[in-house]
């Protein structure tokens, strides 16, 4: 009897095709595709591996974004052209329906809230987005964290800080618009509280002065900056420098004594549609622009967490930032004030949330070929079965044969 062959394609973000004959299987996954070229930094934090391996895209999350504006900016792409929200629509870049809830429209905004976005989806292509403008002063920022909450967030990142206009001449506290009961600080915690995430960029001001305000909030998770754009190093003429892929940014600030900030660091330098004022950085990415410092880094890891919360509904803010921080890769024992602990490892993270006490809701890596393992099995043991069926019908056509012909003992 011929094998029986069972041949299945179960398609995710990639593909995996299982060719199984007879209980034996090859499995093939092949790379997930972005809608910008951040390959660099998603190997190196495992979202191939959540993209890939188990289908995660981000989908029935939200993610609300702060930042200075999202369409109001004269933007232009790599040749030239206008650089919109709508052309983002077009090219991928961006998801259609996005909430913006409240923009700016003044003459220095340069639409880094579409920037952040983009990063947003490049990673998590399936999550919803939303939008607050973080400019208007401390109320509206906390105004805008609690929008944003209201319309179904279950992510923040923001990339922004309001600064004393003297710093750092004039020591921080004495001229803090971020005091830890202000109306940011209140809403982040107000936020997390509710279960919402809440990630803020680390800023970029080392050796100038520490991470600032609400960045310091423990209720967020704060993140620093590593070069993994797509060149393997640049010059980074403002330091001095030769900066090499997975090296932390020179700029990237330091946490303040006796604290735990930055959280972690991840990926900057990753590539945008259109140009973040005059100069914007173009290195590695034809086509593109390169988006340095911890306002790409907070969006990149608030997409992974969004990830996670994808596997796992049932992670709390805590759980979230605890499985980021403990599965962190540092070159480091411990915490170091600039690199915190580590630079994210999403799949790791994800084994971590897996493992934590609870009932697991987490999807394995080898759920699709399991379900293909059954599917080999039922196969193998139908055509065992059938063999036998036919071995027996052939005794018996032997045996019937021999009783007619006379023989009174049958064969075994």
């Amino acid at each position: 009897m011929k094998n029986l062959r069972l041949l299945q394609r179960i398609l995710t973000s990639g593909v995996i095709a299982t060719t199984a004959a007879l209980g034996s299987f090859i499995a093939e996954v092949q790379a997930a595709t972005f809608t910008l070229p951040i390959e660099p930094a998603a190997k190196a934090t495992g979202v191939d591996v959540l993209r890939d391996r188990y289908g995660l895209d981000g989908t029935g999350i939200t993610i609300g974004v702060i930042s200075d504006s999202f369409a109001t900016a004269q933007t232009f792409d790599a040749s030239g052209n206008r650089d919109t929200y709508a052309t983002n629509i077009a090219n991928g870049y961006l998801p259609s329906g996005v909430k913006v809830l409240k923009d700016y429209a003044g003459t220095d905004a340069i639409d880094e809230g579409r920037a952040l976005s983009q990063i947003i989806h490049a990673v998590a292509p399936g999550a919803n987005l939303a939008f607050y403008t973080s400019l208007g002063g401390v109320d509206v920022f906390g105004q805008g964290i609690q929008a944003l909450a209201a319309a179904g967030a279950d992510i923040i990142v923001d990339d922004f800080n309001y600064y004393p206009s003297n710093s750092p001449d004039v020591a921080l506290n004495l001229l803090d618009q971020e005091p830890p009961n202000g109306p940011i600080n209140q809403a982040i915690n107000a936020v997390v509280n509710q279960g919402i995430s809440y990630f803020t960029a680390a800023g970029n001001n080392y050796p100038d002065f520490p991470i600032y305000g609400h960045s310091n909030n423990p209720n967020a998770l704060t993140v620093g900056a590593v070069y993994y754009g797509n060149a393997q190093s640049y010059s980074n003429r403002a330091y001095d420098v030769v900066v090499k892929q997975g090296q932390l940014e020179p700029f990237s600030s330091q946490g303040n004594p006796d604290s735990l900030k930055p959280d972690v660091v991840a990926p900057d330098a990753l590539p945008i549609s259109f140009g973040l004022g005059e100069n914007a950085p173009r290195i590695a990415n034809p086509g593109f622009f390169d988006f340095f410092g911890s306002s790409a880094s907070a969006p990149y890891t608030a997409a992974v967490a969004a990830l996670l919360l994808q596997a796992d509904p049932s992670a709390t803010p805590t759980d979230i930032y605890n499985a980021l921080r403990n599965t962190a890769d540092s070159p480091l024992p411990g915490f170091d004030s600039r690199l915190g602990f580590g630079l994210i490892q999403g799949d790791k993270a994800l084994m971590a949330l897996n493992a934590r006490p609870k009932p697991k809701t987490v999807p394995e890596p080898s759920a699709a070929p399991a379900l293909l393992c059954v599917s080999v099995v039922i196969a193998g043991l139908f055509v065992k079965r059938t063999q036998q069926r036919s071995q027996t019908i052939v005794k018996l056509s032997e045996s019937l044969a021999l009783i007619h012909s006379g023989v009174t003992q049958l064969p075994d």
